[in-house]
């Protein structure tokens, strides 16, 4: 058995310092309207963050062969229960915020099973797809495809209809298509669902008033941007989320204005240590600390897709290279919705953003890494 890949360890780790950082330094006008000590998102972020470096510790070191399934089909069956129960819980347990019910209050914390059920679904993928995808025609893949397409869309519209939340839904569809292409599926097969989603996305956008208004406040932007001239009704647009998170990341210029010393977080970028962490550590540390952030997200995607690559089992393979993609597309979708490329989703920046479930969730998922990276020929 070969030994655990400790870069992953080690980058994971200084990610978390990295935010613990920035737990402490951007949420401070939020702490004090709202009557906070100055401690207390950045001690939360610290004992979550001890719990995932303990889990990361456990998971390397037990066998694959032993543990893998049985980890990987608890967290699928565990979430994927609290998923479907949230909107029959009371009110007092998973209580409605913003319009939607995401998270059940256990009194020391809030639990976002979603963020636990993706990595469910990675392993159910990579447990699946090794059994089911081959040599097929497309008519047959599409045909093996729908079951899964009806199983994972009762729990999309309920993730939809009860917590309002398309991005985690968008992050799910791109995930099932490329461990799809990777476990030997048709570029044909993913087209299709593509454009299935894609008109599911419409619908979605246009049920809801809010997400077609964000989806406006992208186009005004965009056009303010390439077509100066051109009007708009971009009022909104103005003085927009958005708008500040650009002008965040433009005062940060290089070298940023300092830890601790950002303006745009005193209350003009709300968010910012969540949604929005990427502006804000781009204010207060420029272009260089943004740098050294994409640096090292992309020396831990590509350890993960060695481990894929290299790793003899399938199942193992499939795993590595969905949660590989899972850091990379919240990643990239998080860095894209800041600057305005695309529309924000709310999705959470891997071990940056503050949030108790998705930094637990990321954690279980880099142990399982772990795991079976000791059966990779790195």
């Amino acid at each position: 058995m070969q030994k655990t890949d400790i870069l992953i360890f080690i980058i994971v780790t200084v990610l978390m310092i990295i935010g613990a950082v920035f737990s402490y330094s951007l949420p401070v006008f939020l702490e004090m309207r709202k009557g906070l000590g100055e401690f207390h998102f950045v001690l939360r972020y610290i004992i979550v963050a001890i719990a995932g470096f303990i889990i990361m510790i456990i998971f390397s070191k037990m066998n694959p062969q032993k543990w893998f399934n049985i980890f990987g089909w608890g967290i699928l069956i565990i979430s994927g229960i609290l998923l479907l129960a949230m909107p029959f819980l009371p009110h007092s347990l998973a209580p409605t915020i913003n319009g939607a019910r995401r998270w059940i209050n256990l009194g020391f914390f809030k639990l976002a099973p979603v963020e636990f059920f993706k990595i469910g679904i990675i392993f159910f993928l990579s447990w699946s797809f090794t059994r089911k995808m081959g040599n097929k025609t497309l008519k047959e893949e599409l045909k093996q495809i729908v079951p899964y397409i009806v199983l994972l869309g009762i729990f999309w519209f309920f993730i939809l209809a009860y917590q309002s939340d398309l991005g985690q839904v968008v992050v799910m569809l791109f995930i099932f298509s490329l461990m799809l292409l990777v476990a030997g599926g048709r570029f044909q097969t993913v087209g299709i669902l593509f454009l299935i989603g894609a008109f599911l996305f419409t619908i979605a956008v246009l049920a809801k008033p809010y997400r077609l208004e964000r989806i406006k406040l992208w186009i005004n932007r965009i056009s303010e941007i390439f077509f100066p001239n051109a009007q708009t009704s971009g009022g909104i647009a103005s003085f927009s989320q958005i708008q500040q998170s650009l002008n965040a990341i433009y005062h940060g210029g290089i070298f940023g204005t300092g830890i601790g010393n950002g303006v745009f977080k005193l209350g003009f970028l709300s968010d910012v240590h969540t949604d929005f962490v990427l502006a804000g550590i781009a204010e207060e540390t420029g272009i260089i600390g943004i740098s050294l952030i994409i640096v090292l997200m992309s020396a831990l995607i590509y350890r993960m897709f060695k481990i894929s690559f290299r790793s003899e089992k399938k199942e193992y393979q499939l795993f590595a290279f969905g949660f590989g993609s899972l850091i990379a597309i919240q990643f990239i979708f998080n860095a894209l919705g800041v600057t305005s490329v695309i529309p924000l989703k709310g999705l959470t920046v891997p071990f940056l953003s503050y949030g108790g479930s998705s930094l637990l969730a990321f954690c279980i998922g880099v142990g399982m890494v772990l795991m079976i990276s000791k059966k990779a020929k790195l």
